[in-house]
């Protein structure tokens, strides 16, 4: 029964931001699928569901995480009153939310194009912003379809560095390279100048 079904939400660092969870996987695991509008939806029931709500701009998904950002002037508080509904709906039926053919898509995408995008975005968007505050991202390598990402500079050992990573970084990359599984910090933070996750 749909009204079985728990949806928890949870604020993040950045207000525009907020993660819904769920009980069980909604794609296969190791995957992430990005929609970015209704018309990017592939017939999938849940984003098409969701981008009926209006003011939201982006949803990512991943295992029975449900990542949505927002453009509206409204409060999550407000916003959820709409959105638990809506994913209590869909999860509630006997249909799949997300479609095959969206899947598809990001399974289709090459491997070996990860490497120079992830590259490619560090370089022209990542690292001049992260400029302004004294630090610095790099790609120390690529795995099967694991990231292994290293902050230095002011980033390393910054508080706000795993927000950082999580929500701007990671982020980004898979926007770019949503063949991506894991996004993987690999900086020595102990070593930074702000020993933040020094014991």
């Amino acid at each position: 029964m749909s009204e079985e079904i728990k949806i928890r939400g949870e604020l993040t660092p950045d207000p525009n931001i907020c993660k819904f969870m769920v009980d069980g996987d909604l794609v296969e695991p190791g995957w992430t699928v990005i929609f970015d509008s209704e018309f990017e939806s592939l017939d999938s029931p849940l984003v098409d569901a969701l981008f009926g709500i209006e003011g939201l701009a982006r949803v990512r998904i991943s295992g029975s995480d449900i990542v949505i950002t927002k453009t509206s002037d409204l409060m999550w508080q407000e916003l959820a009153t709409q959105i638990v509904p809506a994913i209590r709906e869909v999860l509630g039926a006997d249909q799949s939310p997300i479609s095959q053919a969206a899947l598809d898509v990001v399974k289709q995408a090459p491997q070996e194009d990860i490497a120079p995008t992830v590259e490619s975005l560090l370089e022209s968007h990542i690292n001049p912003a992260l400029a302004s505050h004294g630090g610095y991202a790099r790609l120390v390598k690529v795995e099967d379809r694991d990231v292994y990402v290293e902050m230095g500079g002011g980033c390393q050992g910054c508080a706000a560095s795993q927000a950082t990573l999580r929500f701007g970084i990671e982020s980004a990359i898979r926007q770019v390279a949503p063949q991506v599984r894991e996004v993987v910090d690999v900086t020595d933070h102990a070593a930074g100048e702000n020993p933040y996750y020094s014991s």
